[in-house]
């Protein structure tokens, strides 16, 4: 991970710390509740290179089976098993979504050189040796943390070469947004200024949805 330096003291993340208090109750549990707007980017379905299923809206393939995506519950069973031989990955994201999120989110920050990446510490093949500390301890969590330009989004937390791992959260130096991939989650969540997440929303690559700090993960 050439663009990455892990962090000796938490100082930068120490904001996560005193906003994320609770575990598992809402969006605000997930990533700080304080931003304008949040948007919920869903993970493609990987289906063994059914292009068709991969290019299609978590929305139009949840109509089509008849699931109901408004309960985060039946979205998360959907993601596993909702459509047939295809399953979204969870607790990461592809290198193209955040290729498109950095382009987005590098002109939201003065910071775009300076940005934290906090990795879970129990994903199995990391990088990462688990016994490396500080550790950055949230509710149910803890992660490692390393700094780094925006660029570093793409880096792979993952020990294997073919498979990739990113972070689980990321954020600017000045806190102007956060990106959230929850471990259990086959979506990401992005809190930021309404311009941008409006920006998010419109972009035809991501396959997102608008949503609140209130609302239910």
């Amino acid at each position: 991970m050439p663009l990455l330096t892990h962090l000796n003291a938490l100082e930068g993340a120490e904001w996560l710390r005193t906003s994320l208090t609770t575990f598992g109750t809402s969006v605000a549990s997930i990533l700080p509740g304080h931003f304008p707007a949040y948007a919920r980017v869903y993970h493609p379905f990987e289906s063994g290179g059914d292009s068709a299923i991969e290019a299609s809206s978590w929305h139009a393939l949840a109509a089509h089976a008849g699931w109901d995506l408004n309960d985060p519950a039946a979205a998360e069973d959907f993601a596993r098993h909702g459509v047939s031989n295809a399953q979204a990955r969870t607790g990461t994201l592809s290198p193209s979504i955040i290729d498109a999120l950095v382009e987005h989110l590098r002109p939201a920050t003065t910071t775009p050189a300076q940005c934290y990446f906090a990795v879970w510490e129990g994903f199995a093949g990391s990088v990462v040796p688990p016994t490396l500390t500080p550790k950055l301890e949230l509710p149910n969590r803890a992660y490692h943390v390393f700094i780094g330009p925006v660029e570093a989004a793409l880096s792979s937390f993952d020990a294997l070469a073919y498979s990739h791992r990113s972070a689980s959260l990321w954020w600017p130096a000045d806190q102007a947004w956060c990106v959230a991939t929850e471990v259990d989650f086959a979506w990401t969540y992005v809190g930021g200024l309404r311009v941008y997440i409006d920006a998010l929303l419109a972009d035809p690559r991501l396959d997102a949805v608008e949503t609140s700090a209130r609302a239910r993960w």
